[in-house]
């Protein structure tokens, strides 16, 4: 039989498109994953996956071990309500960011609900990767890097999003008179040296400028409440910021043409190919959000 630790760290890698990610979720290192992993290979005589400079992916016969293992995955994981004989509507755990339930999803919880009616939904958040890596959801709502994504056959992705500058229409109402909006407060999302996609740099946007960068927060959500409150311009995304600006919470500051495509991208992932629940529910909410980015009409113009 193929050893079953390298079945659990093929499939956590496969989830997650990182070796360091899935250690997070299995409490290893990187190299124990890789070690995990070659120990599979081994016993099958063939490569998995191929390794680039960065990422990873899946050879024809990774795909295929990925196709027979997530049933087999998937029945595990019911065993317990199988014996138990437990009954009654489905737990539907639902796993996404802080920051997308504050401004997108809890909006749109009641009409989830609605919708999935014979499910009881849980709501799990996180606030980092490796949080996401353990929560254990039935579907997960990820923000992964465009670059070298190759989408399987048990997830969705969001429809692209753009970056942009926001700020309170308050904040705009007591500028001087002539004040452009590069001379507020600009507001960082971040931790310094963690920035990833220069759509998020102030200095992409301020072209040579000078800018006064006011305070720095953790994550988007934090950014975007902010400015919100009146306390600088933020960069949003359009996903995030549609709700905000169709109730004139926040104003685009820039024309429709001047925004940037994003680096990255929410995925709605599924671990079983036979869940047709998670599947449903995930093109619930990839419609839903197309909804959204498509009433703030935007072009996409990508940074060179």
């Amino acid at each position: 039989m193929p050893p079953f630790a390298g079945l659990l760290a093929f499939e956590a890698v496969l989830r997650h498109g990182s070796m360091t990610v899935a250690g997070d979720e299995l409490g290893l290192t990187q190299s124990a994953v890789s070690h995990r992993i070659r120990a599979l290979e081994d016993f099958f005589g063939v490569a998995l996956l191929e390794r680039l400079n960065p990422g990873l992916r899946m050879t024809d016969a990774g795909t295929q071990l990925a196709q027979e293992l997530a049933p087999l995955l998937g029945a595990l994981a019911g065993m317990r309500r199988r014996i138990t004989g437990q009954s009654g509507a489905r737990v539907f755990r639902l796993g996404l960011s802080t920051p997308l339930l504050a401004w997108w999803l809890s909006a749109r919880l009641p009409t989830l609900c609605d919708a999935f009616a014979d499910l009881s939904v849980e709501v799990v958040t996180w606030d980092t990767p490796a949080e996401a890596a353990r929560a254990g959801v039935d579907l997960a709502l990820l923000w992964l890097p465009l670059e070298g994504m190759a989408h399987g056959a048990c997830e969705l992705p969001f429809p692209t999003e753009s970056i942009f500058p926001v700020a309170a229409p308050a904040l705009l109402r007591a500028a001087r008179p002539g004040q452009d909006w590069p001379a507020l407060p600009l507001l960082v999302k971040g931790r310094r040296g963690e920035e990833t996609g220069r759509e998020w740099s102030w200095a992409t946007w301020l072209k040579g400028r000078p800018g006064r960068e006011a305070i720095r927060f953790r994550d988007i959500g934090s950014s975007l409440q902010a400015a919100a409150d009146g306390n600088g311009v933020a960069l949003a995304r359009s996903l995030l910021a549609a709700d905000a600006l169709r109730q004139r919470r926040l104003v685009q500051l820039t024309d429709p043409d001047e925004v940037y495509a994003c680096s990255k991208t929410q995925v709605a992932r599924w671990r079983d190919p036979r869940d047709e629940t998670a599947a449903r529910m995930a093109a619930w909410l990839v419609a839903s959000a197309g909804q959204a980015i498509t009433s703030i009409k935007q072009t996409l113009p990508r940074i060179t």
